[in-house]
């Protein structure tokens, strides 16, 4: 919310600056987020009237004017203004003035332009910071006193953004901040006054309003007005609400929003003669039923719903918005100014299933002042009858249901101050409870009875909260310093985020960026990871958007979407990965949460250099490398298997299931075509998704140190025809099971295929490395370890050597 210092300042005095009240205010819970200051009129610019103006003898442009600036004595002005007309009052910066010229001091003196001397300078709006309005001369009203300084006139504003919590919709008025400001900083509040002229009903208004949904509406008043004239708003009052933000329509509508600022509560004003029957029904809407709101828009309507309407039709929707065919227009002569209280519950959910919100909805479904609607609707009254003329010409027709009892709260001082730690006297104690609009009764010398107002009885209702206001107003700065004993209640073994932010550490080891994705998207991009169906989306029951409307059952579809952010702005060359919250409605597919990890790679592998490595690719194995790389860094690579999958996200025959312990952990592969579909990539895409728990629960690899052998190795290579369908993993894990003398390394460094070994057939060549840690090893012993390993893999494997 927006809060206007000068507005503020009708309701209580401030005397302190607006730095000091912006800390005040933020420290007792009404966050300041930032403060704007407008420009303020210099010290010197007085109000004046044009008496003379005669054209300049050496320019064209140019006009000599003598100027009354209230002494009676005229004052020579040299002006180029095209409308400093005799008879004009204007704004006139006498000599001395000092203007601030984007930080540089500018001081009016005397001067000569083109010859004629000139003693001040008359100003524009934007000169004076007023309005970018820079045509002319600003002219003030006829009747405005000279000499009298412009500064009292258009006195500067400073705008605090407020930050405010849920539980305090007080806050949201003008009057509901004074009240506070008031309890902080003592002063005297002034209520708007609200006093209405005596009236003679010139009709029987018994029946112009009827509710019949009384538990959705609790309080519903009307007044009726004739005879008003719809026109602009007076100046003060448009500056005042410009300052908040909201734009000036004419002066009956900027009445209701001056009032809603003002005390908080929204108000709507009906052109009576648009209503059928002339009176005012609140009822629940009917199903099917439509109305088209003040922004143009047609909404369908629910029984869940709560509308006014007419004798026929729904005229608005309560609490959100009016309709578009009920409200003023500029032939209005005779209007219903509506003040009520809704269910805040009702307006919450009707604005999010109608995805409509207004400055209305968001005050009544945080819960609006019931004890305001009299007041407000006096206030209002009122204004429309200095402003828009117009004659009162009904009471105030009310229908409420009878009062909630507002409740007495036991509060014990002791207790108080053995809460919060301060020593705060019982009667500091009761003045704030009374500064804050609560009732104190005492009951004895040790206790009293405090009565919440209407705009707190759903924040206030027990002495611990009572103790939060004594802190919040005597200044949370003033809680003393206590030692406290800390008892450590787990184990760091016990943490849950610590597994978690070990993985994070080895994705990042391996070259990878982790991205942050919302939990929240759309039902597109859930689909996108095709092991899911709609049926397996968790759906809101009041999502704020569509592309908020489902919990993401994989992180895959997120993860493409920051691919495809990074691709279309030419960033090409990624090596991404996300670790987060998953969800799925279906228990026999997966839990409904749990932790998946996701990553994408694609790109070159090395674009930093400048060799012909500068444009290789990443590949399948990058991927596989990155996922070895993490459960290596974790100690869980011991079980680790990559065995041909097949999964519809990946590209048949470059995709592979990760086993840990036995049992699947997750996919990688390159991604199908339809994920990749419109991403204009310039290179393939590489993607893989994990189950977190897997990885976390795999059995952790023993550590076993051995000294570094201080012999020279040797090695041999070994190039043999195997069928195509053979495993690399199925190779090294035979070699390691013939346990090969000597032999610590094995490592695949070719494979080859055509048509001349056959389709059939594949080459496969492997690296073995010998080295022994007793002595160094002769060819000779090497050549017959060797020997026996290639006899091992033609019998045990069934395949040719070469």
């Amino acid at each position: 919310m927006k809060l206007s210092l000068n507005w503020l300042s009708d309701y209580i005095d401030i005397h302190c600056s607006d730095k000091e009240l912006a800390d005040t205010l933020t420290r007792a819970g009404i966050e300041v987020e930032s403060m704007e200051s407008s420009a303020k009129i210099p010290h010197g610019v007085i109000t004046a009237k044009i008496l003379e103006r005669n054209p300049h003898p050496n320019s064209d442009h140019l006009s000599i004017c003598k100027v009354d600036p209230g002494t009676g004595e005229a004052v020579q002005i040299v002006c180029g203004a095209p409308n400093c007309d005799a008879g004009k009052i204007v704004p006139l910066a006498t000599l001395g003035t000092v203007f601030d010229d984007n930080g540089k001091p500018f001081e009016i003196k005397p001067a000569k332009l083109r010859g004629v001397e000139s003693f001040g300078m008359m100003c524009s709006e934007k000169e004076l910071g007023i309005s970018d309005n820079h045509g002319g001369l600003m002219i003030l009203p006829d009747d405005t006193p000279l000499g009298k300084p412009m500064e009292e006139l258009y006195p500067g504003d400073t705008v605090f953004d407020l930050e405010l919590t849920q539980n305090r919709p007080d806050w949201l008025s003008h009057w509901g901040v004074a009240r506070d400001v008031y309890a902080l900083c003592g002063g005297t509040l002034k209520f708007p006054p609200v006093k209405l002229p005596e009236i003679l009903p010139e009709e029987d208004f018994s029946g112009l309003v009827t509710v019949n949904a009384p538990d959705l509406c609790p309080k519903y008043t009307a007044r009726v007005i004739k005879g008003v004239k719809v026109g602009p708003s007076p100046d003060w009052m448009v500056k005042h609400l410009e300052a908040v933000g909201i734009r000036s329509i004419n002066n009956i509508v900027d009445i209701t929003n001056y009032v809603m600022m003002e005390l908080g509560l929204p108000l709507h004003v009906f052109d009576r003669a648009l209503l059928e029957g002339g009176k005012i029904v609140v009822r629940r809407a009917n199903a099917g039923e439509k109305i088209t709101a003040l922004d143009g828009r047609e909404y369908e309507l629910n029984p869940e719903m709560l509308v006014i309407a007419d004798t026929v039709k729904p005229v608005a929707i309560a609490g959100v918005m009016g309709g578009e065919y009920s409200g003023v227009r500029e032939n209005t002569c005779d209007v219903i100014l509506e003040a009520a209280y809704f269910d805040k519950t009702s307006v919450r959910t009707t604005s999010a299933k109608l995805g409509l919100s207004s400055d209305a909805s968001h005050r009544y479904e945080r819960g609006a002042d019931i004890g305001m609607v009299e007041k407000a609707s006096a206030r209002a009254a009122k204004l429309i009858l200095e402003l828009a003329g117009g004659k009162l010409v009904s009471p105030l027709v009310s229908v409420a249901v009878p009062p909630v009892a507002r409740p007495k709260i036991l509060c014990r001082y002791a207790w108080i101050r053995g809460l919060l730690g301060m020593e705060v006297s019982d009667l500091e104690m009761a003045t704030i409870f009374s500064k804050l609009g609560m009732e104190v009764e005492p009951l004895n010398d040790d206790s009293c009875y405090v009565t919440p107002p209407t705009y707190r009885m759903d924040d206030v209702k027990n002495q611990a909260d009572l103790a939060e206001e004594v802190a919040r107003i005597y200044g949370l700065d003033k809680l003393p310093d206590v030692p406290v004993t800390s008892i450590r209640a787990a184990g760091i073994g016990n943490d849950k985020y610590l597994p978690l932010l070990k993985i994070r550490q080895a994705l990042c080891s391996a070259g990878l960026y982790e991205c942050y994705c919302g939990s929240m998207i759309d039902e597109k991009t859930a689909l996108t990871d095709t092991r899911f169906t709609v049926e397996d989306l968790v759906k809101p029951v009041n999502p704020i958007s569509l592309d908020l409307a489902v919990m993401r059952p994989s992180l895959l579809g997120g993860l493409l979407n920051v691919v495809r952010y990074n691709v279309s702005r030419h960033e090409t060359d990624l090596k991404l990965f996300e670790l987060g919250h998953v969800f799925c409605a279906n228990p026999q597919k997966y839990p409904e949460e749990r932790e998946e990890i996701a990553i994408a790679i694609t790109g070159r592998r090395h674009p930093e250099r400048y060799s012909a490595e500068r444009n290789e690719l990443y590949d399948f194995f990058d991927i596989k490398g990155a996922v070895e790389t993490l459960l290596e860094n974790l100690g869980k690579d011991r079980t680790l298997q990559f065995k041909v999958g097949e999964d519809s996200r990946f590209v048949k025959g470059e995709c592979a299931e990760v086993f840990l312990n036995g049992k699947s952990a997750g996919f990688i592969g390159k991604a199908a075509p339809a994920l990749t579909k419109g991403m204009r990539l310039t290179a393939p895409l590489y993607v893989g998704t994990l189950e977190a728990d897997a990885v976390l629960t795999a059995a952790e690899k023993p550590e076993h140190y051995s000294p570094l052998s201080a012999f020279p190795s040797t090695s041999r290579d070994v190039a043999f025809l195997a069928p195509l369908d053979m495993e690399n993993g199925k190779v090294i894990q035979f070699i390691k099971n013939a346990r090969v003398p000597d032999l610590v390394d094995v490592r695949l460094f070719d494979i080859f295929t055509n048509d001349a070994i056959g389709k059939d057939k594949k080459s496969m060549a492997y690296s073995l490395t010998f080295r022994s840690f007793e002595k160094t090893l002769t060819d000779d012993e090497v050549n017959k370890a060797f020997e026996k390993l290639k006899v091992k893999l033609e019998r045990g494997l069934g395949v040719e050597l070469r």
